[in-house]
């Protein structure tokens, strides 16, 4: 089973993605992604609405390339889908190291020490690189659209 990755929208400072407007409920819309990298919309009962090309949104809808979506009458944005070919994986660094050799100087005694920890191997997915490309790529035409 995958995990689905939500991104909310509305005037709310608790949504991901927020917009100061009278037009926008406090929570207005959600876009949720699958395992398959397709990309859900629904709206969360706001007065104003949510249309997809022209039509008022009820229930939940695919995203397609080139699908006009309009939060509250008056804030547009066009849908584009990105597919990643592959995950990327952040690899760690190598296991051995050959040390500098070089004359040592005593350590200081007023110096602590200090142990550092190779950070965790982290795997970025495909829906996750689709909905942070997504969620900068609607700020960035809510932006435009506010100014």
């Amino acid at each position: 089973m995958s995990k689905r990755v939500h991104i909310r929208v509305g005037s709310n400072s608790s949504n991901q993605v927020v917009i100061k407007d009278a037009a926008i409920a406090e929570v207005h819309l959600e876009l949720f992604a699958d395992g398959e990298g397709n990309v859900f919309i629904t709206d969360l009962g706001s007065d104003q609405g949510t249309a997809i090309n022209g039509k008022r949104l009820k229930g939940y809808a695919l995203l397609t390339t080139g699908d006009e979506v309009v939060l509250g009458g008056k804030f547009r944005f066009n849908w584009e889908k990105y597919r990643i070919k592959k995950s990327v994986a952040v690899e760690p660094p190598p296991k051995k190291v050959e040390p500098i050799q070089q004359e040592r100087t005593p350590p200081n005694p007023q110096h602590k020490r200090t142990t550092v920890e190779r950070p965790a191997k982290m795997e970025v997915t495909n829906q996750s690189l689709l909905l942070i490309f997504g969620g900068i790529f609607l700020i960035l035409l809510l932006m435009y659209a506010i100014n």
